[in-house]
C-alpha cells in the first residue's frame, strides 16, 4: 500500500493489525541475542524447558502444554488431532478455523452473533443451536473474539464445557488476546481438568509483539487429547530463538506490567473518542482493537490517503463492508486515527 501511495512502509500506521505497540522488550531481545550460537543445533523436539515456563505461569503440569509454530499451527494440529465431522464456529470469527477444519475433511457449521446484542455470546441460546443440531461434534470458540472483542465469562464457558461432556463433542477454545485481559482474569486454563474435552490455544504473538518469530501453544488436560496431540505433531516446531525467548517471556514482568498501563491508559481513551464521532459506531471490547461500523463507503479507502491501515470486516462471516477493526496503539498514534476519521465521517463524500 505505501508503494501504491508512494511513500515508505513506516510512514504508514497500522491499526489493522492488533500488536502490542511496546513493540519488543529489550529484555527478551537480548534473550535473542543471547541464543543466536545455539542456532547451530537441534532443539530438544521435546521442548521440555519451555513447557515447563510455560506450565508454571499458568499453574498446570507440562504434560498439560503443548507448543508450535504460533497460534495457529495449534489450531490446525488440534483439528487433526480431534478427528471430528462436523464443527461449530462463531459468526462472525477468526478465519482460520473453518479453513483448518474445512482440510480436515469436516463440515462447518456457523453460529450468528447478533449485532443488536453487541455480538454477545449468549450461553442458553448457543446449547439450545446445539441441541437442535445434534451432528457438530466440535464446538471452536474465540475468547475474547476476534473481531467483535466480545468475551465469554469462566461461568457461561463451564456450562458449555459441561453440556460438551455430556454430550461426548469437543471444546476448543481460542484465547490468543486473552494476555490483554486484566492479567487473563476470565481464562478457563485454571477451569480444566480430565474430564473435560476442553482444549485452550494461546498466542504469545499479540502480547509480546513476535509475529515474525511464531510461538504458539495449547493447554489441555484431557489425556485423550494430550495423546492424540503427540501422535500427529511434528516434529522441531518451534525453532531455537522462540523457544529460549518463550522460556522467559513471562519473567519478564516489566514488560507486562507496563502493557497493562498502557492498555488502562489508551483503550478507554480510544473508546470515547470513537464513540463521539458522527457516522460511526464503536463495539465495546475487551481486548486491544475495536470493531467499528460506518455507512460512509471506502472508509478504509480514504483512509489510506492519511496514511493509516484499518482492517476491514467485508471477508468475515457476518459483517459487510460497513465493519472495520481498529487496533489500539500509542496515544500519538490514537490521537492520529480519531483525527484522520473526524476528518472522513465529519463532512462524508462519496
Amino acid at each position: 500500500m505505501a508503494s501504491r501511495l508512494g511513500i515508505t512502509a513506516n510512514e504508514m500506521i497500522d491499526f489493522s493489525a492488533n500488536i502490542n505497540p511496546l513493540g519488543l522488550s529489550k529484555h527478551l531481545l537480548e534473550i535473542l541475542q543471547q541464543s543466536l550460537n545455539q542456532i547451530v543445533y537441534y532443539p530438544n523436539p521435546e521442548y521440555p524447558d519451555l513447557k515447563r515456563a510455560i506450565a508454571t505461569h499458568f499453574n498446570v503440569s507440562s504434560h498439560d502444554v503443548m507448543v508450535g509454530n504460533g497460534a495457529v499451527q495449534m489450531i490446525f494440529d488440534t483439528a487433526n488431532a480431534v478427528q471430528a465431522k462436523k464443527a461449530l464456529v462463531l459468526a462472525p470469527t477468526f478465519g482460520e478455523y473453518e479453513r483448518s477444519f474445512t482440510r480436515s475433511g469436516m463440515a462447518v457449521d456457523h453460529y450468528y452473533l447478533k449485532a443488536e446484542n453487541r455480538f454477545q455470546l449468549d450461553a442458553d441460546d448457543l446449547i439450545s443451536y446445539l441441541e437442535a443440531q445434534v451432528d457438530i461434534d466440535l464446538i471452536c470458540l474465540c475468547n475474547p473474539n476476534n473481531p467483535t472483542g466480545s468475551i465469554i465469562q469462566p461461568t457461561d464457558m463451564q456450562r458449555i464445557a459441561n453440556y460438551c461432556v455430556d454430550k461426548h463433542k469437543w471444546l476448543i477454545i481460542d484465547e490468543a488476546f486473552m494476555d490483554f485481559v486484566d492479567h487473563d482474569k476470565w481464562s478457563f486454563v485454571n477451569h480444566l481438568t480430565e474430564q473435560l474435552p476442553v482444549i485452550i490455544l494461546r498466542s504469545a504473538t499479540k502480547f509480546f509483539a513476535i509475529p515474525g518469530l511464531r510461538l504458539g501453544f495449547a493447554v489441555t488436560k484431557n489425556q485423550r487429547l494430550q495423546q492424540a496431540l503427540q501422535t500427529q505433531a511434528e516434529p522441531w516446531s518451534v525453532n531455537t530463538l522462540a523457544d529460549h525467548f518463550g522460556q522467559h517471556m513471562y519473567e519478564d514482568h516489566e514488560y507486562i506490567d507496563a502493557t497493562y498501563q498502557w492498555l488502562n491508559s489508551e483503550k478507554p481513551w480510544l473508546f470515547d473518542e470513537l464513540q463521539q464521532l458522527p457516522n460511526l459506531q464503536v463495539f465495546d471490547s475487551f481486548a486491544n482493537y475495536y470493531l467499528i461500523k460506518s455507512d460512509i463507503p471506502n472508509l478504509r479507502e480514504k483512509l489510506w490517503h492519511q496514511r493509516m491501515m484499518i482492517r476491514s470486516c467485508v471477508d468475515y462471516y457476518g459483517l459487510n463492508d460497513h465493519y472495520y477493526r481498529v487496533a489500539v496503539r500509542s496515544h500519538s498514534e490514537n490521537e492520529q486515527l480519531v483525527a484522520a476519521l473526524r476528518a472522513v465521517v465529519v463532512n462524508p463524500v462519496s
